[in-house]
């Protein structure tokens, strides 16, 4: 173990009198090497390593910095001594303690009788900052912010609205084009997070969207809990369905409010006092000022999510939209209702073209949205968009459980135009050919494909798609090893008139849709918890008493760090004495060391000794 300091020795002591959910806390937010941890000694020492230490003050704004180097440049400081010293940052002295309690939760300050001071590995860390291009104490003390705020004629606003109600109402669609992408077709996860370029460029070409756009549809998915990652997979998750089923407007808030939660607090406060001005460069200038120890890493955090602002419609141009202020400073709710009215209106009827196209003259109530999309392909998806009922659609319909009068009821009842005789035609040929290949179990797990028409059965023997199933003639049937899902969907995406069958030859409805099914316990880092687990189980040594354990523990390491020790001891009469003491042994539950006052060697029972803490007296 690295040597240990008086301060680290409170430290330690510190650690050890927290509850599990704040120990648990604060090992989440700090950087510690698991496996050089077995004890709270050790966790002190971890703590004030300079990667460790590193890392949590690039995540901590000037203020508290401040307020941090004002107690490491003394010995120790009251929490008005504090405010004192922090001049126009110790103004509000709630704020000040609320930092305090921040900085000892982050284990970076000590409080012991009303007093602050830093560890060591703090005041070291902070004292190279100068030499790192790094602000000193005076300087987080004194250097101005920038001033950021600029005015907007209110000729703009109207503007703004409307670019950031396209943006808004696009966005929208096109995560609900990336669900249904991702429901038949999930995409890799990228062991650094996000979507491989191969699969984002299918996405693009299927979604009809730009490359870059991605990205951020993956980010405002995830964030808003509508798309998770299985299997190294991103699929839609339960919750997508209902989302899906909702308004437009009411869509466009659920992504909206997640992006809003998802901004970390201190970027949040700073977005909501500029939602009159421009942000961009101003509010860079502002965060460079605001997270001196941290700017490339809040800079790139500002960066997303004000590019997902500038999709969502929370801003245009860089300007906050009405949307976007009530958004910021007011309710999700009075966001919602001022995006609906600037959303189209969504209609409720189609146009069914002799061509087999669907023309929908606005945007498609979801419901009928949804129907629609099983009975045909969507070929644009705007403002008006445009579906193409085809056979192999019709076939998919029927594969999930639609019928011939089904599906012509539905047309005929969201049709403007009734339901041309090409449609009505298409929809009785697909019908009749629906089935004309089946597919079934063969054994225990294996698959057959049967058809009453042996030109087609040939074709699909003979077809090089299926060649990593391996067909084989069996009588009147192919055979396959493989599941018959497996070989269902396969003839399904070949364009073949497939259906699935029971033992008694009846017609199964099958589904291909993808769920993910992560929960926020899988993807939570159990790292914390096993360390926590370790600290406590580790307290009671071989004997199970963890007091004495503890007790042991503190005095080995003040012998092995020459520290001097004060002693309170319980006497037989109840009474506490105190001993200032230069440890030399413990052993069999007794503590051996030199009291100088009174130049004599004590042994103490550890059993009568109440506390020890780490002192200069002499």
């Amino acid at each position: 173990m690295a040597t240990i300091s008086d301060a680290a020795l409170l430290l330690a002591a510190q650690l050890r009198a927290l509850d599990d959910s704040h120990l648990l806390e604060l090992l989440r937010s700090r950087v510690v090497r698991a496996n050089s941890v077995s004890d709270f000694f050790d966790l002190a020492d971890a703590l004030q390593q300079p990667t460790s230490v590193e890392r949590v003050l690039s995540k901590l704004d000037r203020p508290t910095l401040a307020t941090l180097a004002v107690v490491a440049d003394t010995t120790s400081l009251s929490a008005s001594e504090v405010a004192a010293a922090l001049g126009h940052f110790g103004a509000d002295e709630v704020a000040v303690q609320r930092r305090l309690d921040r900085l000892v939760s982050l284990a970076l300050l000590i409080h012991r009788g009303g007093r602050y001071s830093a560890p060591d590995g703090v005041t070291d860390h902070l004292a190279g900052w100068p030499f790192d291009d790094l602000p000193t104490t005076g300087e987080l003390l004194e250097t101005p912010p920038p001033s950021t705020l600029t005015s907007v004629e209110p000729s703009q606003r109207d503007s703004t609205d409307s670019i950031a109600a396209e943006n808004a109402f696009a966005t929208t669609n096109e995560v609900t084009e990336l669900i249904n992408q991702l429901r038949s077709s999930p995409v890799r996860d990228l062991a650094r997070g996000g979507v491989s370029l191969p699969d984002s460029k299918r996405l693009a070409v299927a979604m009809s969207v730009p490359l870059e756009k991605i990205a951020g549809l993956v980010d405002i998915a995830e964030r808003a809990g509508l798309i998770a990652t299985t299997n190294a997979q991103w699929m839609p998750t339960a919750d997508a369905t209902e989302w899906m089923s909702l308004g437009a407007a009411e869509r466009w808030v659920y992504l909206a409010e997640a992006w809003h939660q998802g901004v970390p607090d201190n970027i949040r406060m700073i977005l909501a006092d500029r939602v009159q001005s421009f942000w961009g460069s101003g509010v860079e200038d502002y965060v460079r000022w605001l997270f001196p120890a941290g700017v490339d890493a809040m800079l790139e955090r500002l960066r997303r999510y004000a590019r997902d602002a500038h999709l969502l419609g929370v801003t245009a141009e860089q300007l906050p939209s009405s949307a976007g202020i009530a958004l910021l400073t007011r309710t999700p709710a009075e966001a919602a209702a001022v995006m609906a009215e600037l959303f189209p209106r969504e209609v409720h009827q189609v146009y069914v073209q002799p061509d087999l196209t669907v023309i929908s003259p606005g945007p498609l109530a979801p419901q009928l949205d949804a129907r629609l999309r099983v009975i045909a392909d969507v070929e644009t998806r705007a403002l008006a968009s445009t579906y193409r009922i085809s056979r192999s659609s019709l076939h998919h319909a029927m594969t999930l459980g639609e019928t011939l009068e089904g599906m012509r009821s539905f047309l005929a009842e969201i049709s403007l135009t009734g339901v041309p005789q090409p449609v009505e035609y298409l929809l009785s040929e697909a019908a009749a050919r629906h089935g004309l290949v089946r597919v079934g179990l063969h054994g225990a797990s294996g698959s057959y494909v049967s058809s009453p028409d042996p030109v087609t059965l040939q074709s699909i023997a003979v077809d090089p798609n299926f060649g990593p199933f391996g067909l084989r003639k069996e009588g009147a049937q192919l055979v396959s090893r493989f599941g018959v899902e497996q070989l269902f969907w396969a003839l399904s995406d070949a364009r073949y008139p497939v259906a699935a069958e029971d033992a008694d030859g009846q017609i199964l409805s099958l589904r291909r849709d993808q769920v993910s099914t992560a929960t926020p316990d899988e993807a939570h880092d159990s790292a914390p918890e096993k360390l926590l687990a370790k600290l406590r189980n580790g307290q009671g040594g071989a004997t199970g008493d963890e007091d004495q354990a503890w007790l042991s523990r503190q005095i080995e390491v003040a012998i092995r760090n020459k520290l001097l020790l004060r002693v309170t001891v319980r006497m037989p009469d109840d009474r506490e004495v105190e001993y200032t003491l230069e440890p030399s042994s413990v052993a069999a539950g007794r503590m051996r060391g030199l009291d100088r006052a009174a130049d004599i060697e004590r042994t103490l029972p550890l059993t009568s000794i109440v506390s020890v803490e780490a002192t200069t007296e002499r």
